[in-house]
């Protein structure tokens, strides 16, 4: 073949070698190969279109998030995509015509909300070239926050059904109680729950107090904190201030070597519960008063200040007032103390909790002892009578002894102690008001145990009474 032919090709040997590539252009090279893979394989979308609105390039994540592939985007001018109601609301034209950075939100076709932000891209003469629209599925996101929302919502609303209830049917101890005066002082001690004052009890022994003490400390933000009781009138006066405070090693003869954590200390966002605070010693009293004004605490034979973060609650059934008259108790501790009073009313003044009272321990002691006793009229009749100078305490007790002592289930008049029975008509006469309270009593455990076991059938068995008994006590007025 001639060399000047038109098909001549030279020998592969005598070709002229292409020159190789610098390392600057491998780099180059490798550098576009990157942005590229970067761009396709981006989780967000990146929407990229010319100053006039027209589509250039569109990556998977876009596709992803519009539910459109992107030869149906490319080339078409993105008013095309609001008509067709693919995407609503197109920003592309609108960075471009106001030069700046744009965000919204859009809705797409298949029901999902994007989030986009558009930024313009210039030319040397400032005419913007290119528009970059990034995008960001956030369907699940919106769902999150209005599920939120709602929840938030349903929450506020069980809380403020929950307070209504609690106002409703106060309850100390699991006991609803009946008497307008405990209702009062329940419904006080829910609102002083919810802040961190000092609260002082008063009330006679065994009306309640320390229940009514954790009761405010459950109902209080301190709840998950320890709740720490420290009698003052059980503990010798020479050990109390080492309980209260604590000591370090060797501070005294017999004391630990690694010294002790006081009670103060271990009450550390919690609740302290000073029992019986008018029999602390005047000495202690003022160390007490400098605990709750600094929120310090200093233990026996050291010198280190430890920060405490305690609420304090007392309680005590002497009369404070007058123990200062006498220079007992300390009046600047006493104000410092009692920045809310409650006082327990004793039982004898409240006669409407007794029957709730008394149910109530009579259905622990059955359910622990797996017993079924009962009250007859006449001994609920001489509950009522009795006016309980042990208040709560007392009523308890006497229940218990009555529930493992009486060889029947029916407790009755004959059953209770001799200062108990007593002839009841002596005692009541014909006081409509107490049989009326004893009727509603009885009234109330019948339809109960109708709610447990569903028949009257069933009732009279359970509770050893005749079907007719139960119908005529379920229809008493």
């Amino acid at each position: 073949m001639q060399k000047n032919s038109p098909l001549y090709l030279p020998e592969p040997s005598k070709l002229p070698l292409a020159p190789e590539p610098t390392l600057e252009l491998l780099h180059l090279r490798q550098l576009c190969k990157d942005y590229e893979e970067i761009y396709r394989n981006s989780f967000d979308g990146i929407f990229v279109a010319d100053g006039k609105g027209v589509t250039l390039m569109v990556n998977e994540g876009c596709e992803r998030n519009y539910d459109c592939r992107a030869d149906e985007l490319v080339g078409r001018h993105v008013s095309e995509f609001e008509k067709k109601g693919w995407i609503r609301p197109v920003i592309a034209v609108r960075v471009a015509n106001e030069r700046k950075r744009i965000s919204a939100m859009q809705q797409t076709h298949g029901g999902k909300t994007i989030m986009v932000t558009g930024i313009p891209l210039f030319d040397e003469t400032g005419q913007v070239r290119k528009v970059i629209i990034n995008s960001r599925d956030t369907t699940e996101l919106v769902q999150l926050q209005e599920t939120l929302l709602r929840t938030r919502e349903d929450l506020q609303r069980v809380e403020n059904e929950m307070k209504e209830l609690r106002l409703q049917n106060l309850k100390v101890d699991g006991v609803a109680l009946k008497s307008l005066s405990m209702q009062h002082l329940s419904s006080l001690a829910l609102r002083v729950a919810k802040v961190d004052t000092a609260v002082l009890i008063n009330g006679e022994s065994g009306v309640g107090k320390e229940v009514l003490a954790r009761r405010i400390h459950f109902e209080s933000h301190r709840s998950s904190g320890p709740f720490i009781k420290i009698n003052c009138g059980a503990i010798p006066r020479e050990l109390l201030e080492s309980e209260l405070f604590g000591y370090e090693g060797g501070a005294f003869t017999g004391a630990l070597k690694q010294g002790k954590v006081g009670m103060i200390e271990t009450a550390n966002h919690g609740t302290l519960f000073l029992d019986e605070i008018g029999e602390l010693p005047m000495g202690l009293q003022v160390k007490l008063l400098q605990t709750l004004q600094d929120h310090t605490v200093v233990r026996v034979g050291g010198t280190r200040t430890i920060h405490v973060d305690l609420r304090v609650i007392a309680a005590t059934n002497r009369d404070l007032q007058t123990m200062i008259d006498t220079n007992q108790f300390r009046s600047d501790l006493y104000y410092r103390l009692n920045v809310v009073p409650l006082a327990v009313p004793p039982l004898r003044q409240r006669k409407d909790d007794i029957l709730p009272l008394t149910e109530h321990a009579l259905d622990e002691l059955n359910a622990t002892y797996s017993l079924n006793k009962r009250f007859s009229e006449r001994a609920l009749r001489c509950l009522l009578a009795y006016e309980w100078p042990g208040n709560v305490r007392e009523l308890r007790n006497i229940v218990e002894r009555l529930v493992v002592t009486t060889p029947t289930d029916l407790i009755d008049a004959a059953d209770l102690p001799d200062y108990l029975s007593v002839p009841v008509d002596m005692v009541l006469g014909d006081d409509p008001d107490y049989y009326a309270k004893v009727a509603q009593f009885e009234k109330q455990l019948v339809a109960e145990a109708l709610k447990k076991y569903g028949s009257t059938r069933a009732v009279a068995k359970q509770l050893k009474l005749s079907q007719s008994t139960v119908v005529r006590k379920l229809n008493a007025a």
